[in-house]
């Protein structure tokens, strides 16, 4: 199954029984008297696929709010399609339905939008295959997105076109529309989109984008002129003048250099001489303390001797009046008792000495140290007092160098600023020369359209082998003379035997614009291209009326009498009824259909006539 398949259309209203049609696959056919509602029901599809905004005003429609179409996708799914009686937006629902109650739908939009999938058209052409496909309506390539609309005339033939003896590719019969409709026609022949056509303006539409360049560059040009002013050097003067500077710059630039590299190498000298007296103040401050330290040492080390030269002396007494009578009492030394303290005293004698000694040593050593630091304390004071001078030196130099560096940069600075003066204006004018040559290019610039145009619609072969496909369904169908019937590209009709369409009689005219439905039908299944799956044909066996219950399309042509007389209308319903595994079939007829194919049909009558079957479509309003 390919595009969609018709379900049921149903009207209904808050206080009438719903009415509409139910469809199957294959052939459908809606016959009966005139004024019951068959062409309403082929307007009521086009609104229900979004092709028109507004359902005929009728009597019968007033009582009916909501309309639902039911429709089969290919890939099996069912949905609905509802829609007020009075237009607007739409509402999608999963299954076939008729009523609303506890279901909810999706809303799509009704007015057709190249940008938005969400609307009926989309989604319509989505199914069929064809969404977002782009036709070219004129021959300056400008696109339009294919839309629902655009499509219907190859899903739903109304009694109008079908009997038109304009050609069924130029369905809207209007100029200024053929170029679209020729290659929409080419597009459902082929399957081949205008995506790849390059846009062109149309002449008018360059003639103006022409004027409006050429205006705003003459409005550039006119504010560059103005920036330049009246009395601005000539591009020569400039030029020259920037020659002169150029020549100055090197000896300008080597000055600058030169001043600020001196000053530079100053500055540098002076911060190294800086930072080595703050290096050398850090390393004297250090001695300072340390010198200090010792100083506190050696007192330290004084006041330890004064005190071992005195055990030292006090031992030395003691040891030396060992063996004499007591100094107190004058006992002899035999009668004294403490022999063993004699021993000790000379002990504790011979250490003091020894730490005497020992603190001496040490004494001269720090003393050596103290000197040594001393005479480092020396040195770097005598050469923080050298670096003061040398920074004082540095200092005059600077201020000696500086003047000079700022002449240097004053007179390089002097330099670039005239440099970047004569620069702009030379830019200036490079500008100018650049619009007036895009002028002029502009300016020369054609407005006609040149060169070959696009090529409107199929090409000639495929239009011959769509030729042939009408051939073969007209033979189907047992038409007379169908071995001389050819499709003519010039004219996008069907012709017989170099004879016209249009040059015949109503009932031919619609027999052969059903045919080309058919056969585009026929053709896209042979060639596995998208089509809308379903055909709606108001009235195609228009010559087997009978004119007295239908004056309004007059007496049969002679051309009629003689295609009524033959059984063109058996073969025309079993040919359709043939393709039923692959297309779905609608036709509304004023005739019965011919008693042999009514087992082919799912048919619908409408009597037109009270209390006899179903008098029509929709209710009659009492």
């Amino acid at each position: 199954m390919t595009g969609i398949h018709l379900r049921h259309l149903i009207f209904t209203g808050p206080a009438i029984e719903p009415s509409g049609l139910e469809f199957q696959d294959g052939l459908n056919i809606v016959f009966g008297a005139s004024n019951t509602g068959k062409s309403f029901a082929s307007l009521a599809l086009l609104f229900m696929i979004g092709a028109i905004k507004a359902l005929p005003e009728t009597d019968e429609v007033v009582g009916y709010d909501a309309v639902w179409l039911g429709i089969e996708l290919s890939d099996g799914s069912k949905v609905t399609l509802y829609r007020p009686t009075r237009g607007g937006h739409f509402k999608l629902y999963e299954g076939l339905v008729n009523a609303e109650s506890q279901i909810k739908g999706k809303t799509l939009r009704g007015q057709h939008e190249s940008r938005r999938t969400d609307t009926v058209s989309h989604f319509l052409l989505e199914a069929i295959g064809l969404a977002g496909k782009q036709v070219v309506r004129d021959g300056n390539g400008k696109k339009d997105i294919l839309s629902i609309r655009l499509l219907s005339p190859y899903a739903v033939v109304s009694e109008e076109d079908i009997i038109a003896k304009r050609s069924p590719v130029l369905s809207s019969g209007s100029p200024t529309e053929r170029t679209f409709e020729q290659n929409l026609f080419k597009l459902i022949l082929t399957g081949i989109d205008d995506a790849s056509v390059v846009t062109v303006p149309k002449p008018t539409e360059r003639k103006v984008a022409k004027a409006a360049k050429l205006e705003l560059i003459d409005e550039w040009i006119e504010q560059l002129t103005n920036e330049l002013g009246p009395e601005a050097p000539t591009e020569s003067e400039i030029e020259e003048k920037l020659d002169r500077l150029d020549k100055s710059a090197a000896g300008l630039l080597d000055q600058l250099q030169g001043a600020q590299n001196e000053l530079d190498d100053l500055v540098g000298k002076r911060r190294a001489a800086l930072d080595k007296r703050l290096e050398l103040n850090v390393r004297a401050d250090e001695l300072g303390i340390t010198l200090d330290r010792f100083s506190k040492l050696q007192s330290v080390y004084a006041s330890d001797l004064q005190r071992l030269q005195s055990i030292e002396e006090g031992g030395f007494v003691l040891v030396a009046m060992a063996g004499m009578a007591c100094p107190v009492c004058g006992a002899p030394a035999e009668a004294q008792q403490h022999n063993r303290a004699t021993a000790e005293i000379e002990m504790a004698h011979k250490a003091a000495a020894a730490e005497a000694n020992k603190i001496e040593r040490e004494q001269r050593e720090l003393s050596q140290t103290m000197t040594s630091l001393a005479a480092e304390a020396q040195g770097l004071q005598r050469q923080v007092t050298r670096l003061k001078k040398d920074i004082e030196d540095f200092d005059g130099n600077i201020e000696n160098a500086r003047p000079k560096e700022v002449s240097a940069r004053k007179s390089y600075e002097a330099y670039s600023e005239a440099q970047d003066e004569a620069q702009k204006i030379l830019a200036l004018y490079e500008r100018l020369t650049k619009l007036n040559a895009r002028r002029e290019k502009i300016a020369s610039q054609p407005t006609k359209r040149e060169g070959d145009g696009l090529t409107v619609g199929p090409d000639s072969t495929t239009a011959f082998k769509f030729g042939d496909t009408v051939k073969n369904v007209l033979k189907a169908w047992k038409f007379p003379d169908a071995e001389k019937v050819q499709f003519d590209p010039v004219a996008n009709d069907i012709t017989i035997g170099g004879k016209a369409r249009a040059a015949n009689g109503k009932g031919v005219r619609a027999i052969l614009h059903a045919a080309f439905n058919v056969s585009v039908i026929v053709y896209c299944i042979e060639n596995d291209l998208p089509h809308p799956g379903f055909l709606v044909l108001d009235t195609p066996l228009l010559t087997y009326r009978e004119p007295m219950k239908f004056p309004k399309y007059g007496e049969l042509s002679e051309d009629e009498i003689a295609l009524k007389s033959t059984s063109l209308a058996e073969h025309f319903y079993r040919h359709l009824a043939s393709l039923s595994d692959q297309v779905q079939f609608v036709v509304i007829e004023n005739s019965d259909p011919p008693e042999q194919v009514q087992s082919l049909a799912r048919i619908e009558t409408f009597t037109g006539l009270d209390g006899n079957g179903r008098f029509g479509l929709l209710e009659r309003s009492v």
